[in-house]
């Protein structure tokens, strides 16, 4: 048996991409996803496409406006993304059930 390893995930924009992979209309274009609703506070999460504008984690609604006009808003369902982020956690125990996960 070999040396074991360990595999790091990276998910970057993974709520904007959950709501792209559940909404193929989304799909290609720039996506924000809000805390609250899309005419205050901050973007907590943004797509690949907005990011290319300059929308990061962080940024305004407003300011996403101004550098992306085309942006769509989401409001934060962190309920679907927890039950996504177990999904691919349950790759991660399939594959090595004898090493617990690291959080």
């Amino acid at each position: 048996m070999g040396t074991p390893r360990t595999l790091y995930i990276d998910m970057n924009s993974f709520f904007a991409s959950v709501e792209q992979h559940l909404d193929s209309s989304l799909r290609g274009r720039p996506v924000a996803i809000t805390a609250v609703d899309a005419n205050s506070g901050s973007c907590v999460a943004a797509s690949y496409e907005a990011k290319a504008f300059g929308v990061r984690t962080g940024t305004s609604v407003w300011e996403a406006r101004r550098l992306c006009p085309q942006i769509v808003f989401l409001p934060s369902r962190h309920r679907l993304y927890v039950r996504y982020n177990l999904r691919v956690f349950g790759i991660d125990v399939s594959v090595r059930p004898d090493r617990p996960a690291a959080w």
